[in-house]
């Protein structure tokens, strides 16, 4: 029981700090004056932190 917990937290953080370089991407791309350049940040922004939403999902619906 004390191994899954740890599994847990080791997730979220993990999740956490996808969500927050996603989110860092997404408004660097706000900064970017090239159209081509801010448009593909922004889809990767957007990708990233569904990878971190989804990672944490996941991890959280394992039962073992």
């Amino acid at each position: 029981m004390v191994a899954d917990s740890g599994k847990r937290d080791r997730a979220t953080i993990m999740a956490t700090i996808q969500i927050i370089f996603g989110i860092a991407i997404f408004f660097s791309a706000l900064v970017i004056s090239d159209q081509s350049k801010g448009t593909a940040l922004f889809v990767f922004g957007f990708i990233t932190v569904l990878l971190g939403i989804l990672t944490r999902v996941l991890f959280f619906s394992k039962d073992s």
